[in-house]
């Protein structure tokens, strides 16, 4: 099982809770928020095979922290796994609006190609993928909306474009996260918690319970071998 969206480094102890994972053969790719969060994270879990951390730079803290755009730079050649980076237009993250454009276009024009990118883009669908589309972005990268919480026709432009859907429990409790989730096609999709945001999620067996809650909740709206096509786009995206 994959988790591909998960911030282990907001769980204490972050490190069992990764060799508990591991030891449930659930595989994840964990963000980060800062990039000196990034440099530490991949040092603390350097012999955790089943982990790959990200190189992030949340749209939420650029206000506070787009001094580090500099040590991005520094990891992003070297990262495949970007994230968690893209745009936040809600109410309380606002007043950074321009100062998060700045940021995200930096950040998509450094990922050239070969890279698997998880996106935010609350209350900035159309923004985010216009940036995308000006950059060619996903012609030489795997974009991940994560959480995706747009509208049907930012949806429909998305799927054309090439992006992945990354989905949690707490979508299929909503009514627009299930209108979202009926519109895309299985093969886009991949499981994700957004541990620890979702149901509280702070150990591994909670992780597991949730990710299996929404691999059979997808599993009655779609046709097919939804777990083997879950594993199988996963598998893609992290290059294994």
């Amino acid at each position: 099982m994959f988790d591909m969206h998960c911030h282990v480094d907001l769980i204490d102890p972050m490190n069992r809770f990764c060799a508990t994972a591991a030891m449930l053969n659930i595989s994840i790719l964990a963000m980060t928020t800062t990039p000196k969060a990034y440099y530490a994270e991949t040092r603390m879990l350097a012999n955790y095979s089943s982990v790959n951390v990200a190189l992030g730079l949340h749209p939420q803290l650029v206000s506070e922290r787009k001094q580090e755009l500099a040590i991005f730079d520094r990891y992003a050649a070297s990262s495949r796994f970007i994230g968690e980076v893209g745009l936040d237009f809600s109410k309380r993250f606002y007043s950074s609006k321009e100062d998060q454009i700045i940021v995200f276009e930096h950040i998509i024009q450094s990922c050239a190609r070969a890279k698997t990118i998880s996106i935010h883009s609350a209350f900035a669908d159309k923004q985010v993928l216009d940036i995308l589309d000006k950059y060619k972005t996903t012609e030489h990268n795997n974009c991940i909306l994560h959480w995706y919480s747009g509208s049907l026709a930012q949806l429909e432009r998305a799927i054309e474009m090439g992006c992945y859907f990354s989905i949690n429990e707490q979508m299929l409790k909503s009514i627009n996260g299930t209108k979202i989730i009926e519109r895309i096609p299985i093969e886009r999709i991949v499981l994700e918690s957004d541990a620890p945001f979702v149901a509280g999620i702070n150990k591994a067996e909670l992780l597991q319970g949730s990710l299996t809650r929404t691999q059979d909740g997808l599993s009655k709206m779609k046709d097919g071998a939804v777990k083997n096509i879950l594993d199988y786009t996963s598998r893609i995206l992290l290059g294994i």
